[in-house]
């Protein structure tokens, strides 16, 4: 029985999701791991789908659109990315940015054709961890997290 059931975990082990860094992360540099899927780099686009109808997210220079709707402009690196944190199997839009101290992202949610912040999350780290309905940043000592909860991210600290 012992060999069957480390037989059925080394041959399902590699099939199950976990958050893990893969080459290309490693080979992009990229600051935000667990998304679906992202662009990192100083120009380019993402295309996904909501509700079936095709998304095309554009990044130029620390600008942000979507189709022609300036979401947002910042400063210092920048990510774009999906993730369905609010359950409805609809992927949720993240814009990550860090500078040499901090890391930060916005998530929006399109509701009728049009895009509108859900949720924001800052704070001193390198990277932001995403897990199902949760972000996490790790600050020294400190873990930030922030879980989707019905109609809003939760904000948690561990010290």
């Amino acid at each position: 029985m012992r060999k069957l059931l480390l037989l059925l975990l080394l041959v399902l082990g590699p099939l199950c999701g976990a958050q893990t860094r893969t080459f290309s992360d490693n080979a992009a540099g990229s600051f935000v791991f667990g998304l679906d899927n992202y662009f990192y780099g100083e120009s380019g686009t993402l295309d996904f789908s909501v509700g079936g109808t095709p998304v095309r997210a554009q990044l130029s220079d620390g600008t942000v659109r979507v189709g022609n709707t300036l979401l947002e402009s910042g400063s210092g690196d920048t990510l774009i990315g999906i993730h369905d944190f609010t359950g409805d199997k609809a992927p949720e839009l993240v814009v990550a940015r860090r500078n040499s101290s901090s890391v930060w992202a916005q998530i929006y949610t399109c509701s009728a054709g049009t895009w509108r912040p859900i949720g924001e999350i800052k704070a001193d780290g390198k990277e932001i961890r995403v897990f199902r309905q949760v972000l996490s940043i790790r600050s020294g000592e400190v873990l930030h997290s922030w879980t989707w909860h019905g109609d809003r991210f939760d904000y948690k600290s561990s010290n």
